[in-house]
């Protein structure tokens, strides 16, 4: 079975981290948030995953060549223009000669459920299309999802208003399709969460959300993320230190991930943060709730929370 997945947007949310690093390449836990969707898909038997990406992306395609990684076969699409999650779905489908059913996942998420389960759940139902569906806090911030009893979804809510979304279950960007389903999509550059989707649930079709109990994120903000990292993190019962990384003996660390040769000095303190590669954070400073990207030096003493530093620019947390 083949895993298309959707790794040509630019990331612009989540600047400033993209100016250097492609999305789909930003640490998580100390490894390219790509690295996690790759492991998931092969731990679960998928057999290829095909990256429908954008042109001028050699970062992305020198981390992940096409050939076997770890059992799971890697291939390449690249689209010649901009072509929305529908176009990038039948090129891929096209060029890389998917047949059969499969898998479609946006690139900036970060997934840990069953996958077998969802897969079996889709047979049952005798489902054309399948949507994943977490349960969130704030659904206004993303895709709303409406289900009856059996799990069919029966409407669609794009980012609701706060305090009015009709339920809790949110669109995850993992979504299981039937072969026939891609003569559907309409031609151009289309969104299947605006055509697609509705028009399946409008007319009635078998569209199955499968609410899955596990780990997800989409990494669309550097807020998000930086929650992302902080939830594994809590999940591993320590600070996560890649090979590299040198914290001085007084040094306090909380919550936080360091990537390889960041260093933190004496006195320094680093709570719920992420520290990315050649990090500095000098004797007696405070850092809380941030995002170090590459290169970037916190000042002996200084105090600095909720915030995403680069070397390219400064923001606060979003």
């Amino acid at each position: 079975m083949d895993a298309i997945i959707l790794v040509g947007g630019q990331g612009a949310r989540l600047r400033p981290l993209t100016l250097t690093r492609h999305k789909s390449l930003i640490p998580v836990a100390n490894r390219p948030a790509l690295d996690h969707l790759l492991d998931w898909l092969g731990g679960h038997g998928i057999e290829r995953a095909v990256l429908a990406m954008g042109q001028r992306q050699d970062d992305l395609v020198n981390a992940y060549p096409e050939g076997e990684r770890g059992g799971l076969a890697i291939a390449h699409v690249v689209e010649r223009e901009r072509l929305e999650s529908g176009g990038a779905i039948r090129n891929a489908v096209r060029a890389a000669e998917v047949e059969g059913r499969f898998l479609v996942l946006n690139g900036d998420v970060y997934v840990d459920f069953d996958l077998g389960a969802a897969l079996a759940a889709h047979d049952e139902a005798r489902a054309r299309l399948t949507l994943a569906l977490c349960q969130v806090a704030n659904p206004s911030a993303f895709g709303v999802a409406v289900v009856d009893g059996a799990s069919r979804i029966t409407g669609f809510v794009e980012k609701p208003p706060p305090g009015t979304a009709p339920s809790d279950l949110v669109n995850a960007g993992v979504w299981v399709f039937e072969p026939d389903l891609v003569g559907e999509i309409p031609p151009g550059a289309v969104r299947v969460e605006e055509t697609l989707f509705p028009s399946l649930v409008g007319r009635g079709e078998n569209v199955l959300g499968y609410h899955f109990e596990g780990l997800w994120a989409d990494l669309g903000t550097p807020g998000r993320y930086l929650e992302l990292s902080q939830a594994l993190v809590k999940r591993s019962g320590a600070p996560l230190l890649a090979a590299g990384a040198v914290v001085a003996e007084d040094a306090s660390i909380e919550g936080t991930a360091l990537a390889a040769d960041s260093v933190v000095g004496a006195g320094a303190s680093v709570t719920g943060s992420v520290l990315w590669e050649d990090v500095r954070v000098e004797a007696r400073a405070q850092v809380r709730d941030s995002v170090l990207a590459d290169g970037v030096t916190i000042g002996a003493g200084a105090v600095e929370g909720a915030r995403v530093f680069s070397r390219e620019n400064v923001v606060t947390r979003s």
